[in-house]
């Protein structure tokens, strides 16, 4: 039953295309659906393993439903939903069968246990993301498809040299089979090259910030909230194997760490409301590859809040531009009105920035680093909070809803958080939050990163495979 949950949206969507005057019904007709197949599996459903064709492992395709991915697809469909029922009157039948398909292809990523259905949904996504970003057909827009389809599939085109090693070492696709011992490290440094692209990895990827700011405010949230981290879940899932994370580890560290605090620098001296989100969303992919290194546990909660807060905050700024033609925060300022997405894209933006008491902060807290990594992790809380409240700043609300839509983010989920945490943490995100206050009255100007520019980004993409590769032989 559970494999519905890929084949029904998917299968939806073709109809929606066909039946052009009735895509709307037909969206609106799959997610009640969905959400209630989905719901039924969340409280009573049982783990599913399934072998399409009755294949064994060795030779077939497998897909793995855990009873925690019925939980992260529930929340996943409610957002989709949400934002189709927003969106849908604004689109023709296209939309709708692009986002049907892309909604089961991005669950159908979650429950592959082989390189090959991996592949496939990757792909599925690439297309349908090309075809998404360029709707509306401006002159910006077709030029940031080209460049996120270009590029995409330069990265798929590295996992699948890293695939074919594996294969010709193993004979198998299987990841059970492939990961039981450890593998070639230039298939592995391929493989995270590939992925690491797709998740719009700073440097290693020109087409996250562009395609981010410029699609429409639905598909920007799409893009950041699931399409973007879908990279860092893929390794995740392959991380869960020792074969595959005793190699990647270090790397992980080394390009997290980077992703980090540069995202996070480019996004506080940016003042394009959408374009700090999208270095936002760079800087958040080098905090989930360091999660999987060190604190694996960690990643589906973290991977959840990104889903949702990040979705949010994109969508509700993006409507506000789209209103307003307004994207330049000092501008923001003077904007009235529009408190219903001014208070959802501050209570995302600040869910998080990992100040205390939001729930990244006790994500932070939990990933137990220790030395120079914890120094560094310091470096990027003052760094996160800053370009946070800065954009936080410049949505002007009324005190009393200002100060709700802040608080409302430390509550939802607490349950599920550990909270200890020791006072020196907690004290340098109090000043991390207070030093972000004054520097968010500072008139920054953007920095002009010309190493995301394409070609130099292909040549970083070079780079880091064989720079990976040698990381791996020296451990």
């Amino acid at each position: 039953m559970a494999i519905l949950l890929i084949i029904f949206p998917i299968s939806l969507g073709i109809l929606a295309y066909l039946f052009k005057e009735h895509h709307k019904k037909i969206g609106y007709i799959t997610y009640i659906i969905l959400l209630t197949l989905n719901t039924y599996l969340t409280f009573f459903g049982k783990e599913e393993r399934i072998f399409p064709g009755g294949w064994n492992r060795l030779k077939g395709i497998e897909i793995y439903f855990p009873k925690e991915m019925y939980v992260v697809a529930f929340f996943f469909n409610i957002m989709m939903f949400i934002i189709y029922w927003r969106s849908a009157r604004r689109h023709n039948n296209i939309f709708t069968a692009l986002w049907l398909i892309i909604n089961g292809t991005l669950i159908g990523i979650l429950t592959s246990e082989d390189f090959f259905n991996t592949y496939v949904h990757l792909e599925l996504i690439s297309i349908s993301s090309f075809l998404l970003i360029g709707i509306g057909r401006t002159e910006k827009r077709i030029w940031a498809s080209l460049k996120y389809m270009f590029l995409s599939y330069i990265g798929l085109s590295f996992y699948l040299l890293g695939v074919g090693l594996i294969y010709a070492k193993t004979g198998s696709l299987n990841l059970h089979i492939a990961f039981s011992k450890e593998p070639n490290p230039l298939a592995v440094s391929f493989i995270i090259t590939g992925l690491l692209v797709k998740s719009g990895m700073l440097f290693l990827s020109a087409w996250l910030p562009t395609a981010h700011s410029e699609a429409s405010s639905e598909i920007s949230a799409v893009l950041s909230g699931y399409i973007a981290p879908i990279g860092t879940y893929v390794l995740y899932s392959f991380s869960l194997y020792d074969g595959f994370y005793n190699e990647a580890k270090v790397i992980f560290l080394m390009y997290g760490f980077i992703s980090l605090i540069l995202g996070g620098i480019l996004a506080f001296f940016e003042n394009d409301s959408k374009r700090i989100l999208a270095y936002s969303t760079i800087s958040q992919m080098g905090l989930a590859i360091i999660i999987i290194a060190v604190k694996k546990e960690l990643f589906i909660l973290f991977f959840i809040l990104q889903m949702l807060y990040k979705a949010l905050a994109f969508y509700n700024i993006g409507r506000i531009y789209e209103k307003t033609k307004c994207r330049d925060i000092y501008l923001l300022k003077n904007i009235k009105g529009y408190n219903t997405n001014k208070i959802l894209a501050m209570l995302s933006v600040f869910g998080l920035s990992g100040i205390f008491p939001t729930h990244t902060f006790f994500i932070k807290e939990g990933i137990e680093l220790q030395g120079g990594l914890k120094t560094l992790l310091y470096i990027s809380a003052f760094i996160t909070a800053s370009y946070s409240i800065k954009l936080i700043a410049s949505l002007k609300l009324t005190k009393k809803f200002y100060y709700f839509s802040l608080l409302i983010t430390t509550l939802p989920i607490l349950n599920f958080l550990s909270l200890h945490f020791s006072l020196k943490d907690m004290s340098i995100s109090i000043s991390a939050f207070v030093t972000a206050l004054i520097l968010s009255r500072i008139k920054t100007k953007p920095i002009l990163v010309r190493l995301n520019y394409l070609e130099n980004a292909l040549i970083l993409q070079v780079f880091s495979i064989i720079i990976g590769y040698y990381i791996i032989k020296v451990i």
